[in-house]
């Protein structure tokens, strides 16, 4: 042990660390001086008889016998006053057995004279007890009394040293230990697991290690103190590795050992390690207690694996293990997340019947899951029920109100709290907050944020998310970047909360700046190593217009799973590159990356857009066989669209016809476009009547039907309310937004108070790509907009003309458009991209166009 031979003058706790005593005043100087003396003095020669008549221990102390003479009397202690203390030492244990503590320190500290015994006698009452200030306080007075421990006592006192976490005492008592010789011999273990217990619990790693390495000999205790001292440091390797040590040199692991294992890894959040190392306790013959499995239940529980927690609980109970206050509460907790009102109801029961259903843990868990499960009433009866509410029993309470919508029962619980002396915390009001922004209440929501400060109560980072989130989730996306934004300025640290609330409002065209500027943040904050921030990243890259943005984030993402590929594919395919997406599938496959329902839709569409017919149906007929995965609406909708994009209508709407499922608004409309667009009116007239049937009310619905009439003539049959407001439901604004300069500019058809110049340039731009062109009749109608009037030019058209003539020739034009666009509009935007050499990105209601040398990414299908 590299220990110096110590000057010792600030191993002295602090004097607010134990109240004085006024008996046993410590005397002035060093604790170093008396520490020496005692240590490098010649043992003390008493008569036998005297040395085993005071030597002798009442019969019902705790101290274990001793090996050695325990008595140290200080230099001049009369012997006749040996009977006296031994007395005053033998009522001292009588108080402490009977837990008189009080009287028995006052004995102590009437005592003339105190010898080693009795010092043992009343440290000892407090250690059992778990008094470890206590025992610091009269440790050092011992010592500076002169009385020096015993290999016995320096145990005790180096188990309270480790629970205040006082180094200095320990360091102190190690080095007395060595000089002592208590270090060194077999029957030493326990002073140097003391020791090693000590150092693990200050934090002090490698002082433990070194103590560790230097013992000649270990037993089970000093290999759970390592270990303990591994997980608590977050070195699971070196603690895995302790394991196998122990193991091979003859010790095998306890339960204690294998539940610091399980419960460290656990709480790290690597359960899968935690379930291996279960198996592995398991299979060492040693069974997993309440300890183990609470661990587990609970860990899951704060991951969000319900599921897994309960199955956890139900293979403890089939072990015969009996489950205790926090297993119970998490399992109910479990139910809560997962909205099992039956097995929590099933908990319940439980609860009662071993007795733990008033305990204030088990009664939150139930409020919180009965709120949860809707049943409001039930959550309130066991709310009061509980006999001491604390601050979660509240906030679970008034949580269930709110999420219930019934924000104003929760605002009076909210203001019942502190009129009954309950303080309400940040998560008190970020309910309250987020229950009223949940219910549309902005104006209440932003109302209590305000008040938060003045009431003493300081926002968190929390606090901001739920306006952000919920700013996003009512549709005020500029509102939620205004508060991110003050966030920042306010030096509010963003977590991954934050970034993923805010990234969807940025997903579109007209947001790409707004996209980097959020990664920007990402990257300063240290968030992009979080999965589902990359994930989340390439979805708004993508949705932008970036696509080697999206790109660049897949490539560096270290964690790709199943949701990166899907973004990744998807990303490719909104910008028409079904070959990418191919590729990026083979990839996937490649990594043992196994494919969703999800993928297999977007690999269906990307083998369309290729037109690989046989492909497509080896994908859609063979996946359930190669991925186990049942074809759903979403994959007959790809194969619709496919069958329909090569003019196969018939074959369209034979699958249509023998499908299992029930045909959705999705498959009618992918038939009705393909039939539009091939002119097959009998199909297109099939598929307006299921549409109408389905969903007659709808405007964009309604839209397609009336586009189709102008093809078909009276063949599509309308019902007469919809022919009575022909004229009305079209009425609503065709609007488009395009990006200039990092701003957002709003155009509508039909608006008459567009600027005459962008209108000038309109027609001079017309003029330039041969207005001729644009009359070119191919037989296909406006899939979504009437035929354009001169009095109302097309909105997207307008949003062109401006950013041709506002933003630098280099820069991609971006528009956000609110319907499909017509087949004028896509024409003239094909024709502008090839005059001007510019790049054009317009995202309708169904496609995303990128126009590019006169071509479009639809391939003027959409």
């Amino acid at each position: 042990m590299e220990l110096l031979p110590a000057p010792l003058p600030s191993v002295l706790p602090r004097p607010h660390q134990f109240p004085p005593q006024p008996a046993s005043r410590p005397r002035h100087g060093r604790l170093q001086e008396p520490i020496m003396a005692f240590a490098q003095a010649p043992p003390l020669a008493f008569p036998l008889q005297e040395a085993r008549s005071s030597s002798q221990a009442p019969r019902h102390s705790t101290r274990p016998p001793a090996q050695e003479p325990r008595i140290h009397s200080p230099p001049g202690l009369s012997l006749r006053s040996e009977p006296r203390i031994v007395s005053d030492t033998k009522l001292i244990t009588m108080h402490s057995c009977a837990g008189r503590l009080v009287d028995a320190r006052k004995v102590f500290d009437g005592m003339a004279r105190r010898d080693l015994l009795s010092w043992s006698a009343m440290i000892g009452a407090y250690a059992i007890r778990g008094m470890y200030s206590e025992v610091i306080a009269l440790a050092v007075t011992m010592v500076r009394e002169g009385v020096i421990p015993d290999r016995f006592l320096i145990t005790r006192i180096l188990q309270a040293c480790a629970y205040t976490e006082d180094l200095e005492l320990g360091m102190a008592m190690h080095s007395l230990a060595i000089r002592k010789g208590f270090m060194g011999r077999v029957r030493d273990v326990p002073v140097g697991n003391s020791v090693l217990a000590m150092y693990v619990k200050c934090g002090e790693l490698g002082r433990a290690r070194r103590v560790f390495e230097k013992m000649r000999q270990r037993d089970l205790g000093t290999w759970n103190s390592m270990i303990f001292g591994c997980c608590r440091s977050n070195e699971w390797e070196e603690a895995r590795r302790l394991l196998d040590d122990m193991r091979s040199e003859g010790t095998e692991p306890g339960v204690v050992t294998w539940n610091t294992l399980i419960s460290s890894y656990a709480r790290s959040g690597d359960l899968d390690v935690a379930m291996e190392l279960l198996e592995q306790m398991e299979e060492s013959g040693v069974a997993p207690d309440v300890v183990t499995w609470t661990s587990l239940v609970s860990a899951f529980v704060h991951s969000d694996r319900g599921d897994e927690a309960l199955q956890c609980f139900i293979r403890m109970r089939l072990a015969g293990v009996e489950p205790n206050g926090m297993t119970i509460a998490s399992a109910i907790s479990a139910c809560a997340s997962l909205r099992l009102l039956s097995q929590g109801m099933e908990l319940h029961c439980h609860a009662i019947k071993v007795g733990s259903v008033n305990n204030v843990l088990s009664g939150n868990s139930l409020v919180d899951m009965y709120a949860k499960c809707g049943e409001i009433v039930a959550a309130m009866r066991i709310f009061n029920e509980i006999p001491e509410k604390d601050i979660f029993s509240w906030n679970s309470m008034v949580a269930g109100y709110a999420q219930a919508g019934y924000c104003g029962k929760a605002y009076e619980l909210f203001c019942k709290m502190e009129s009954l002396g309950v303080r309400r915390n940040v998560i008190t009001w970020n309910i309250m907050i987020s229950g009223y922004i949940r219910n549309g209440d902005d104006e209440r929501a932003f109302e209590l944020f305000q008040m938060m400060e003045s009431c003493g109560v300081k926002r968190d980072t929390a606090s901001w998310n739920i306006l952000i989130a919920g700013s996003v989730h009512n549709g005020h996306l500029d509102r939620a970047l205004r508060i991110f934004r003050q966030m920042q300025a306010l030096l509010v640290r963003p977590d991954y909360i934050t970034i993923l609330s805010i990234i969807p409002a940025f997903a579109n065209l007209v947001a790409a700046w707004k996209v980097r500027e959020i990664h920007a943040c990402i990257f300063h904050h240290n968030l992009e190593m979080d999965g589902k921030i990359e994930n989340a990243l390439i979805h708004a890259y993508s949705k932008s217009g970036d696509l080697a943005g999206a790109c660049a984030v897949f490539d560096r993402h270290s964690s790709r799973n199943t949701i990166s590929w899907n973004c990744i594919i998807l990303a490719h395919l909104l910008h028409g590159s079904p070959n990418e997406a191919l590729d990026r599938f083979c990839q996937m496959k490649q990594e043992g990356v196994l494919p969703d329902h999800t993928t297999l839709t977007a690999v269906i569409k990307a083998y369309g857009l290729k037109g690989k017919v046989s492909e497509a149906k080896g994908i859609f007929y063979n996946m359930t066989h190669d991925y186990n995965i049942t074809p759903d609406l979403d994959h007959y909708v790809a194969m619709v669209d496919l069958l329909g994009r090569l003019g196969r209508l018939e074959e369209a709407y034979e699958l249509i016809d023998e499908m299992p499922l029930i045909p959705n608004l999705a498959i009618w409309e992918a038939l009705l476009t393909a039939a539009t667009v091939h002119g097959n009116v009998r199909l297109a007239n099939l598929a307006a009547r299921e549409l109408l049937s389905i969903e007659s009310s709808d405007p964009r619905i309604q839209r397609l039907v009336y586009n189709l009439q102008d093809l078909a003539g009276k063949f599509v049959d309308l019902p007469q309310t919809m022919l009575s407001n022909k004229g009305r439901e079209l009425e609503e604004v065709d609007s488009c937004s395009v990006e200039i300069k990092n701003k957002v500019y709003l155009f509508s058809t039909g608006d008459n108070f567009v600027l005459e110049r962008t209108v000038a340039e309109l027609k001079l731009i017309m003029i330039q790509i041969g207005i001729s062109k644009l009359n070119i009749s191919n037989g296909i109608p406006d899939v979504e907009e009437e035929e354009e009037e001169l009095s109302a030019i097309h909105c997207e058209k307008l949003a062109i003309a401006f950013a041709i003539s506002n933003s630098p020739p280099f820069r991609t034009i971006r528009i956000i458009k609110n319907v499909r666009m017509c087949r004028h509009c896509h024409t003239f935007a094909k024709l502008v991209s090839e005059k001007y050499k510019r790049q054009i990105l317009i995202k309708d209601s169904n496609c995303l166009h990128k126009f590019k040398g006169g071509k479009c990414s639809c391939e003027d299908y959409w």
